[in-house]
């Protein structure tokens, strides 16, 4: 009808083969009439619309997948929407948002409601809490400020008031969002973990307090290490300031009495290889203005390694130098009151004996020479005992040296060492006046010269040694040699030296100059010079 009408025809999705493969077709025709209104032919075009058809197709598909991402996505979304709701809502942490600049709420859950006393959220939002009724004023401020520097603030502490004005402590973790002038954040109670602190405190002051008054520190030892965790009263106790104090094992050996140091060496090693788990020991140590403190120490291991090795002491030191102060007095007047005892008693008697045995010779005529006999032997008895009165008199009162100098009490030494030491030739020389030196300088004199005695005999193997003293007008020197085995100056261990470390500190306390020469296999040399 549209071809009589003179139309043009257009025709789509024809289908036809070429070359054994099918196309799609969109033909376009416009037909010619003769006078008479007959069509005489038609002018066509065809195109080939295969690619177009396709791309359509996929368009189609396209926006039919698209429309179903979306669709899979929005559910997606609203689970997830629900689902944080859900855990939003149902937290035991309490999650707000505030408008930053006068603190409405925005949003909150249901444990942020009841944190602030109420039963919803719907209760809460909308209120200012800026006011200085729920959050302090100044510590919302200073939130705010750190948040505007670092965008976040974290783990903050902050006392919050509840509805009706029970206080509790929260802590709170928020950042700002100050392009939509808001902060987030959550919030849990910590009041419980506050008052546990609270709690602690008040007992570590009280252990504080009870460890002052009673003169006691603390150590916790790491035996690997050797490292000495100490509280303040260890430190205090020796004068020393807390703030700096660090104490360590090798530190602790050094201040140790050189007399006490063998016998501390002997109980640290015993607690070591377990055979002695417990232990506790008196010994001194030197406090920071070179004094000596007694110490009574009491220690435990508390752990041990996979191997059952030891690695971890923890014990209590108590100040008891008041106590051994007093021990010493009483020892010192007790000593004091037997030698008075044995000096009116015993001495007496025996000064009576004698005058009495001296006045009986004179009367006895009969049988004179027995006589004489029995009275000499009663008379010899009678001064066997007063000497040995005397001697006990003498030895009850404490002396520094035994007969009041050292040049003397050096001569005795020497001749007890040469009859037990057979096989040591000791030669013994003096130059010089000899004078006398204060009682605590030939003490210590002494002390020393006996400690390299020692050490020649039983460590050095020495088959001669010689000790000298030096009396010059302005120095006084004591010169130990001996050509033992000898060794390496510097390389004896802490552990091993606390025989040279004793004589390093006794000289030192008398204000000496220990001088110690010594190679592998070319003996030994202890010098001592001291200004008189």
């Amino acid at each position: 009808m549209r071809a009589l009408r003179g139309e043009r025809i257009r025709t789509e999705d024809i289908e036809i083969r070429r070359d054994h493969v099918s196309i799609l077709i969109e033909a376009r025709g416009t037909p010619v009439f003769d006078q008479q209104g007959n069509i005489t032919y038609a002018i066509a075009t065809f195109e080939d619309i295969t690619e177009r058809k396709q791309a359509e197709k996929l368009l189609a598909d396209y926006n039919c997948t698209l429309e179903q991402q979306v669709a899979e996505r929005t559910a997606a979304l609203q689970r997830s929407e629900a689902k944080f709701r859900t855990i939003f809502e149902n937290s035991q942490v309490g999650i707000y948002r505030t408008r930053t600049c006068d603190g409405l709420i925005l949003d909150a859950n249901q444990r942020f409601a009841n944190l602030l006393g109420f039963d919803s959220p719907q209760e809460i939002i909308g209120i200012e809490h800026s006011i200085g009724y729920f959050v302090n004023p100044s510590n919302r401020q200073y939130a705010i400020e750190v948040m505007k520097r670092d965008g976040e603030l974290r783990s903050f502490e902050v006392q919050m008031r509840k509805r009706d004005g029970t206080l509790f402590w929260g802590l709170s973790s928020c950042y700002l969002n100050a392009d939509d002038d808001y902060i987030e954040g959550v919030i849990a109670d910590i009041s419980d973990r506050k008052r546990a602190e609270a709690a602690l405190q008040i007992s570590e002051e009280r252990l504080r307090l009870a460890l002052t008054a009673s003169n006691q520190g603390l150590y916790d030892m790491n035996l690997k290490t050797e490292e000495i965790v100490v509280n303040p009263e260890y430190a205090l106790m020796l004068g020393y300031d807390p703030a700096t104090f660090h104490e360590t094992k090798s530190r602790w050996v050094e201040s140790l009495h050189p007399d006490d140091r063998e016998s501390m060496f002997a109980v640290y090693n015993g607690f070591m290889t377990g055979e002695v788990p417990n232990y506790q020991a008196e010994y001194r140590l030197r406090t920071r203005d070179g004094q000596w403190k007694w110490i009574l120490s009491v220690g435990k291991i508390v752990t041990w390694n996979e191997f059952g090795e030891p690695i971890r002491a923890l014990g209590v030191v108590t100040d008891i130098d008041d106590r051994k102060q007093a021990e010493a007095a009483s020892i010192l007047e007790e000593r004091n009151r037997m030698a008075r005892e044995i000096h009116d008693t015993l001495a007496q008697a025996f000064t009576g004996i004698l005058a009495q045995v001296g006045a009986a010779n004179q009367m006895l005529t009969d049988d004179v020479e027995a006589a004489q006999a029995h009275l000499d032997l009663i008379k010899e008895l009678a001064r066997t005992g007063l000497t040995e009165a005397r001697r006990s008199v003498v030895a009850l009162r404490p002396q520094l040296l035994e007969s009041g100098n050292l040049q003397s009490a050096l001569h005795r030494l020497i001749a007890q060492i040469r009859t037990a030491a057979m096989d040591t030739t000791l030669y013994y020389e003096i130059e010089g006046t000899v004078y006398s030196l204060p009682t605590e300088v030939e003490n210590n004199l002494l002390r020393i010269g006996q400690e390299a005695l020692t050490n020649a005999i039983r460590y050095a193997n020495a088959d001669e040694i010689r000790v000298q003293l030096v009396y010059d007008r302005d120095q006084f020197c004591l010169r130990v040699r001996d050509n033992g085995q000898g060794f390496g100056v510097g390389s004896i261990p802490s552990s091993e030296g606390f025989g040279l470390l004793g004589m390093s500190e006794r000289a030192e306390r008398i204000g000496a100059q220990l001088t110690i020469r010594s190679q592998p296999g070319q003996g030994t040399e202890i010098i001592v010079t001291v200004n008189p």
